[in-house]
Formats: structure tokens, C-alpha cells, sequence
């Protein structure tokens, strides 16, 4: 089981019953799109969700986007939760992709599985998160950025799928 711990640092309560319920809800079943930071409105994070469920039934890829802030832990540690968080989604997928996104913390932080990145390269994740997502996001456009990310996504994984055969 993967621990969602801070480290060495203290976590209060509060954070370890966050942390708690996210473990829960991530083993009730995820859903493509989970927004805690409330980026998104019901009818963008309904466009992402059928975007992603779309392309897992094409490609039987998983790509996954969470929200959060400090209710789940802090700037320090966003990328160290955010692998753990990867490693503990229950999904019978191989290949698969998580894309995490704070506002509060002003980062974003793409995990991809092993057998993903056989697919896609670091190189090329950094060059999609810079200008399709910061580049928007910094102009507060957080549903944008997001949906022509992934299809930016989308369309690599697509096109090195269709180079493997």
C-alpha cells in the first residue's frame, strides 16, 4: 500500500483525515476527473471526464486528472504525494497517466506509469505541460489549459501508437 506521508515533517490531524478520505474515495473508485480545488465547473469536468473515457476505450490508456491543495498536503511535498498518489490508484490499466494541478500551489505535476513512458518521453510530457497548461493557466484559464492539454496528450500518444504498428 502506498503511504501518503509528509516525510519527517509534523501533519496534523487535519491533514492525516484528508488524507484518509482521499485513501477511501480512491478505493470506492476514482473518477477520471476529481476536483477538489474546485478548478472546474459540473459542465467542464463532465467535457474532461468523457474526454478521458473516451480515450481509455480507444487506446486503453488511463489518464486521470486531480486537483488539490494544502487539505492534502503541502508545497514541499506536491510531487512526492502526487507519485504516491499515482502508485495507489487501483486500475487494471498498464499504461497510464495522472495529471495533478494546484492553483494554490501554482504547479502541476504529470506521473506517468513505466509503461508509458516507454511511450512518451519526459522531453515531451514538460514540452505539453508548458504550452498547452502553464501557458494558460497563468492567464487563469484552468479548464482550457487542461482540455487542449490532454488532447495535445492525446494526439502524441495516438501518433506513437500508430508508429509501434
Amino acid at each position: 500500500m502506498c503511504s501518503f506521508s509528509q516525510g519527517n515533517d509534523t501533519v496534523n490531524s487535519f491533514k492525516l483525515q484528508r488524507e484518509e478520505q482521499l485513501r477511501k474515495a480512491v478505493q470506492k473508485g476514482f473518477k477520471p476527473v476529481n476536483d477538489f480545488e474546485n478548478l472546474f465547473n459540473s459542465t467542464e469536468a463532465d467535457k474532461l471526464a468523457e474526454l478521458l473515457v473516451d480515450f481509455k476505450k480507444q487506446t486503453g490508456i488511463e489518464i486521470s486528472i486531480f486537483t488539490f491543495g494544502s487539505e492534502f498536503t503541502n508545497k514541499e511535498n506536491f510531487e512526492k504525494f502526487t507519485l504516491g498518489l499515482a502508485n495507489f490508484l487501483p486500475s487494471s490499466a498498464e499504461r497510464k497517466m495522472t495529471i495533478n494541478i494546484s492553483k494554490e500551489f501554482r504547479r502541476i505535476r504529470i506521473q506517468n506509469s513505466e509503461e508509458l513512458i516507454k511511450l512518451i518521453s519526459d522531453e515531451e510530457t514538460k514540452e505539453k505541460v508548458n504550452s498547452f497548461f502553464v501557458s494558460s493557466f497563468k492567464e487563469g484559464k484552468y479548464f482550457e489549459g487542461t482540455f487542449f492539454g490532454v488532447k495535445s496528450f492525446m494526439e502524441l500518444i495516438n501518433s506513437k501508437l500508430q508508429k509501434s504498428k
